[in-house]
């Protein structure tokens, strides 16, 4: 018999997951990162000739995707991807 255990999804904030490499459950640290929707609102800025305000959404967090690491071994457990 096979028990699965389903983890909480991980989205903006640290959450509780075991680590698939060192199999350790920790709470993982987060790591921001420009992906595509900051990409994204940055060329629809200056393609509308905003090309002052290109760089606003690398300075702000909810534009950014998620890295989850954990703290542990340092792998990336999961990317919450914005788009």
């Amino acid at each position: 018999m096979t028990h699965v255990v389903e983890m909480p999804s991980l989205l903006d904030c640290p959450g509780q997951a075991q680590c698939p490499h060192c199999q350790q459950t920790v709470v993982t640290q987060v790591e921001l990162k420009a992906g595509l929707k900051t990409w994204g609102i940055c060329g629809g800025l200056a393609i509308f000739g905003c090309f002052l305000c290109c760089c606003i959404p690398f300075c702000v967090d909810s534009c950014k995707d998620v890295e989850h690491h954990c703290p542990n071994c340092r792998n990336t457990i999961h990317v919450y991807k914005r788009w």
